[in-house]
């Protein structure tokens, strides 16, 4: 059995404090969310607990429904949290979907190891053609946004600049080390390079790159592109 229940408690001084949330009354685990409101005003609370539980509701119903049948409603009645508070965050399906999705693939910086241009350059290819988190949901997702050019600009853009980012962060290193900088055109045409070979070998199903392209990928496009010179001795 499942009970929504919402309780309101008033004090002098803070003014309303609504507290929303639902208990399984089998187990008496409890999913809430908190919200102050002080004098009129409505602040708006990143809890790490709020937004976990939206983040695995989004991803549960995202695998149950596809994005087509995912709606706002849903995950906000599945994490136990007002619509008002889901769209404070994300005005957007596409961004709450791309915002879950990135939890399993984390977009953040790989660790390079630091040993050389080309191992570091290595360690960003690997790291973004992959994900072993939930793999069907992101395979998945990633059809979806073939026919919703939403979810795909969305997804496509925040990947595009993340893989920019890092390698300009490595083109710097590397300039600092004695190679050419590297303009913000050349840049550009690295990182779309990078991406389009990535989504390439990977295929519509999404499957992992080998290793062997990605160290053709690196050897035989970014190394030339950023030093001038192919690896031709590996």
């Amino acid at each position: 059995m499942h009970i929504n229940i919402a309780l309101a408690a008033t004090t002098a001084e803070s003014g309303t404090m609504i507290w929303a949330g639902s208990v399984r009354a089998t187990t008496l685990t409890f999913n809430y969310e908190w919200l102050c409101l002080r004098r009129g005003d409505y602040p708006r609370p990143h809890s790490k607990i709020r937004d976990d539980l939206i983040m695995g509701a989004a991803l549960d119903l995202l695998g149950e429904k596809g994005y087509q049948g995912l709606t706002m409603t849903d995950v906000a009645a599945r994490a136990a949290v007002s619509k008002a508070t889901l769209y404070r965050r994300w005005t957007a399906k596409a961004d709450l979907v791309a915002d879950a999705v990135a939890t399993l693939n984390s977009i953040d910086p790989p660790r390079y190891p630091g040993t050389s241009l080309r191992d570091d350059l290595l360690a960003l290819a690997a790291h973004a053609s992959n994900c072993d988190d939930r793999p069907e949901i992101v395979t998945a997702t990633m059809e979806m946004a073939r026919f919703h050019p939403d979810l795909y600009q969305t997804l496509s853009g925040r990947f595009g600049t993340f893989v920019r980012a890092e390698l300009g962060a490595i083109a710097r290193r590397a300039a600092d080390a004695g190679h050419l900088p590297l303009s913000g055109v050349e840049l550009d045409a690295m990182s779309d390079n990078l991406v389009a070979l990535l989504a390439h070998y990977a295929g519509s199903a999404g499957s992992a790159v080998p290793r062997e392209r990605l160290v053709q990928v690196v050897d035989h496009v970014l190394m030339v592109l950023i030093t001038g010179t192919r690896v031709t001795d590996r």
